[in-house]
């Protein structure tokens, strides 16, 4: 059995409520009395959903998008007051490639209470990464100029799944499409039985991982919370496959089915890519007019299915999936520890005010007023996904976790997961859970069928 403990929040100004609960979460997971014995040696990342600084396109809009400030200076408080001001804290994410992390680091005025908590515990080693190895500078959504960034300082753990992978044998090798225009890259990682991902060595390090996800809709996976949140703690997303380059009836999850516009589509981006890698200045350039003219034809990616932002993606989940197992038996030398021993983990999802719609980037603000948490992710993600209104059996992000594995994200059944809600101290099962928000949370637009297929099964 696992339990999945959630709370009510009305908003980010209850920080009494906040600290409670964050304390009452690492005291009940054991990891509070784990962090007050030892020296100075322990390290404790704390990993929130910082993907950007703001809505795609409404820049003053970003407390749906985000994991809110308080909650991460709430835990970064408690665990350095139960580990007496001494050790390691970092808070750290790889946000999108053409991300400002300045920009999310001053949301909430997080930096000047940031350097507050530094004040406060001096022993303390306070760590503030920006895990990319490389930026991004956009023009018309198309790469304009690449910047080295700093290394993490503990460096990169390069870890191969190999055919204990989720995308071993899929039919998707040899066309997937990872962050950036050369698939060589992506494909180069993942072929045969090599299926190898590069990982922040500071996440793979630490004594404590501590995930602090956005409750949120995403067009890849259908949600994205505690699973979906590892793709920050990458060095290069470009080793991630996103999706399949192709029409389902050829094995790929690009588009949900074949279409004229799709293979000009697909032909298109093709061509603008290799111009943009192959052809300083005028290659970009010559991306951006044809990005722009197939838009206008095609239409705009907040209306079209494309690039794999469907419920038909199969690709995405796996690669997913493979990295929650990486993180939680990883070791920094690229080894995997045994089945027995996984990483000290806890998740505390950020519900206060969650994501709908068109997600990661651009939802629309959900009053959801709840965290969720627990030690389990799969556990926690199958309850957010039913505070959101969906059945997690029908996310296939959610539902795989659960699969037997050599390396399993979680030893429990779906059906075992309880649900304690200490608003009202109630128990329940996770098929009894109801959303939080009467109507639940509206899907993204490739994810519409998710909707109606939940809302028949709770009908019937």
């Amino acid at each position: 059995m696992s339990i999945v403990t959630i709370r009510k929040v009305d908003n980010y100004n209850d920080s009494p409520g906040i600290r409670s609960f964050v304390r009452e979460m690492l005291e009940s997971s054991g990891h509070a009395e784990f962090l007050s014995q030892g020296d100075s040696s322990k390290l404790v990342v704390v990993k929130p959903n910082w993907i950007q600084e703001s809505h795609e396109y409404e820049p003053d809009i970003w407390e749906p998008v985000i994991t809110n400030p308080s909650l991460v200076l709430a835990v970064v408080e408690e665990v350095a007051r139960i580990m007496g001001g001494r050790g390691t804290v970092c808070v750290c994410d790889a946000p999108h490639a053409y991300a400002d992390f300045d920009g999310i680091t001053a949301r909430g005025s997080f930096r000047e209470r940031w350097a507050e908590a530094g004040r406060r515990w001096p022993g303390l080693q306070l760590e503030l990464l920006d895990l990319r190895r490389e930026i991004s500078i956009r023009k018309e959504e198309v790469v304009v100029e690449r910047r080295k960034n700093s290394d993490d300082p503990r460096g990169y753990a390069r870890l191969n799944l190999g055919a204990d992978s989720g995308l071993y044998g899929h039919r998707g090798e040899g066309r997937y499409y990872g962050a950036d225009y050369d698939t060589s890259v992506v494909n180069s990682h993942h072929c045969g039985d090599r299926h190898e991902y590069l990982l922040s060595g500071t996440a793979i390090a630490c004594d404590l991982f501590i995930n602090l996800p956005k409750l949120k809709t995403h067009k890849k996976t259908g949600i994205t919370c505690c699973l979906k949140n590892l793709v920050g703690i990458n060095g290069d997303k470009n080793w991630l496959p996103h999706h399949t380059e192709g029409f389902p009836d050829a094995g790929g999850d690009e588009f949900p089915h074949r279409s004229l516009g799709g293979r000009l589509e697909g032909s298109l981006k093709r061509l603008g890519r290799r111009c943009a890698l192959g052809l300083p200045l005028l290659g970009p350039w010559m991306f951006r007019k044809m990005r722009n003219v197939g838009k206008s034809i095609l239409g705009e990616s907040g209306e079209v299915i494309r690039n794999g932002n469907w419920m038909g993606n199969d690709t995405c989940w796996r690669m997913v999936l493979d990295l929650n197992r990486a993180l939680l038996f990883g070791n920094t030398d690229g080894s995997l520890r045994g089945a027995d021993r996984p990483k000290r983990y806890l998740a505390i999802v950020d519900g206060i005010l969650g994501g709908e719609g068109n997600g990661p980037l651009c939802p629309k603000p959900v009053p959801s007023k709840v965290l969720i948490a627990g030690t389990d992710p799969a556990a926690v993600d199958a309850a957010a996904a039913r505070a959101m209104g969906y059945d997690p059996a029908h996310l296939p992000v959610v539902a795989g976790a659960f699969a037997r594995h050599r390396w399993p994200i979680t030893t429990c059944r779906m059906d075992e997961i309880r649900i304690q809600d200490r608003s009202n101290g109630t128990l329940c099962h996770l098929g009894e859970m109801r959303p939080v928000v009467e109507q639940g949370f509206e899907p993204h637009f490739g994810w519409k069928a998710l909707r109606a297929e939940d809302m028949r099964r709770s009908n019937e």
